[in-house]
This record gives C-alpha cells, structure tokens and sequence, in this order.
C-alpha cells in the first residue's frame, strides 16, 4: 500500500511547527517527524528532535544513516531512514520539516533508493508555507531568543526569500502548493482540503507568492 508523507518548507516563523501541531490534533494519522539534531553544552534541549553531540551526529553520516541531513543555524540537522521508515510502517503520515529547497532536492533524490531497499513506495506533499517579510521579522523578534539566535533567523528568511525569488525568475515550481500562513484555522482547512482533494482542481497559490515576491525582488 502506497505511504504518504508531507513535507513543510518556510521560512523561519511561517509558522511550520504551529500548523503541524494543528494538523495532528485535527488527524492522528499525521505525525510531527522527529529529526535528529547537533547540540552542545549550551543549547536548550527539546524533546521534538533526537538530541545527540557533534560526534555522534558526524559518526551517523559516516554511517549513512541520513536519508538527508544539512547544517542551519550552526547546528546538523537529520533524516535517519530508521525513523522514516517506522513511522510509514505504523500506517502513519510524517510531516517533514525540510529548510531550504536544496534539502527538499536531495531528500527527493534518495527516497527512490530508500523505497527500494525497505520495499515500500510513498506519495510526497510539499507545501510552502509563507507570509510577508514584516510579518515574519516581527515573529522572530517577539519569539524568546538570544540577539544572536534572531540574527541567524533573519539572515535564514534573507537568504531564503533570495532562493524564491531565484525560482520564481527561473519558472520553477518545487512546491505541490504555496499557502500564506496568516491565519492558522484558515492554513489548516485549506491544506487538507487540498491533501484530501482527488482529480479535483485547487488554486495551487503559486499566483499570489509570485506577485509578492514580484514585488519586493527589485
């Protein structure tokens, strides 16, 4: 039987974690997957990702145990195949909270091998999730970080917005559909709606990302 797996792609403070939260309250077919993550002796540890030191993280890519893995914030970030796989086995959905769009190409480029070795297949939902630059400094800055935490998350919706507006100008379209995430009940209906959608055709919201990006890309 076919697996699905939907993964998020955002800027910081689109609002990834939120609308997943909300997800897997409203269907407990959806589950936050849990990433494994570099830590050092100051970070704070949450019990949403495996938390394990450098060492261990780098011993793991030496091992191949990443589906796909990538640094941000100056910190590794990971997709272990054993955790993947566990939850599609279960019957479950696994939201996937992927960065930038380059992890998203290289995560897409290794599930047909990790589908072959485990024997399975699963379909792949991939949704941007964004809202205006004003809109998301002013999350980053109300959050409770350090100056230099919102510095790193400015510069990550900088460079990530100039990765956008590079694929809008290239005429690519990565995404399964784009969502301006202003306000949560609205993002959640409308995202399974469309999840749920058969040969039924939505607004895939490339239109109004475009025209935003349009307009702030000089």
């Amino acid at each position: 039987m076919d697996k699905k797996i939907v993964i998020f792609s955002g800027m910081p403070a689109s609002g990834k974690d939120t609308v997943t939260e909300a997800l897997c309250a409203a269907d407990n077919t959806f589950v936050p997957f849990k990433k494994h993550k570099s830590v050092g002796p100051d970070d704070k540890i949450k019990d949403t990702y495996y938390n394990i030191s450098v060492e261990e993280f780098e011993q793991k890519i030496k091992n191949g145990d990443f589906l796909q893995y990538h640094g941000r914030y100056g910190r590794y970030y990971g997709i272990a195949e054993e955790t993947l796989l566990g939850y599609l086995r279960d019957g479950l959905c696994p939201i996937i909270h992927i960065g930038r769009i380059e992890n998203y190409h290289t995560f897409c480029q290794n599930l047909p091998q990790f589908e072959q070795k485990y024997g399975l297949h699963a379909d792949v939902c991939h949704i941007q999730l964004w809202e205006t630059k004003e809109i998301l400094r002013e999350r980053i800055v109300l959050r409770d970080r350090t100056e230099p935490e919102i510095e790193k998350r400015l510069a990550a919706m900088e460079q990530e917005f100039a990765d956008n507006i590079a694929m809008m100008e290239g005429h690519q379209k990565p995404f399964t559909f784009v969502i301006r995430n202003t306000d949560l009940t609205e993002t959640c209906s409308s995202i399974m709606k469309r999840l749920h959608a058969k040969d039924v055709q939505t607004d895939d919201g490339y239109a109004e990302f475009r025209n935003y990006l349009k307009s702030i890309s000089g």
